[in-house]
């Protein structure tokens, strides 16, 4: 099988994310496929999750400066996508998705007519699974194509290949 479009969905702040670029990029050299590396930054609610000394957390009303926050930080994560894509593949286009991460990306996914995604997962166990969710388990059940998951061990393996 060939692809023409493949997504390689990162976390930018995972440990797999430059082995999930890695894969996908060579897959993507060796069928000639477009690649687009995304990474999602969360929605932002009406209330937004807050410290104060008091109490652990609290919520507060989104002001003009927690809304100009949220716009900067996501401003960050494009530019610090954009060095990654240029260091590992640069012929990869790199783009910020919003909302949910398994969601935005299979959404993504659909509306570009991708034939693959490629992605990380930890193989967590069980009950950290429960507590911690399961990012890639959400993906691989919404997906409109193929799901390619790399494990650590599997990106460990190909960072010891020579290219």
């Amino acid at each position: 099988m060939q692809f023409k479009k493949i997504i390689a969905a990162i976390d930018l702040d995972d440990d797999l994310a430059d082995g999930v670029i890695n894969t996908a990029n060579s897959l993507a050299q060796k069928d000639g496929s477009k690649l687009e590396i995304v990474s999602v930054w969360p929605l932002m609610s009406v209330m937004a999750p807050a410290f104060s000394t008091d109490v652990a957390v609290s919520s507060v009303v989104v002001t003009e400066n927690v809304i100009e926050m949220h716009k900067q930080g996501r401003q960050e994560s494009q530019e610090k996508l954009d060095a990654l894509c240029a260091r590992l593949a640069p012929n990869a286009t790199a783009v910020i998705l919003d909302g949910d991460p398994a969601g935005a990306v299979a959404e993504h996914a659909k509306e570009t007519d991708a034939d693959l995604i490629v992605t990380g997962s930890h193989q967590r166990n069980f009950l950290s699974s429960i507590f911690q969710g399961s990012a890639s388990r959400d993906l691989v059940k919404e997906a409109p194509c193929a799901v390619f998951l790399v494990t650590k061990a599997f990106a460990k393996k190909q960072a010891g290949r020579p290219g």
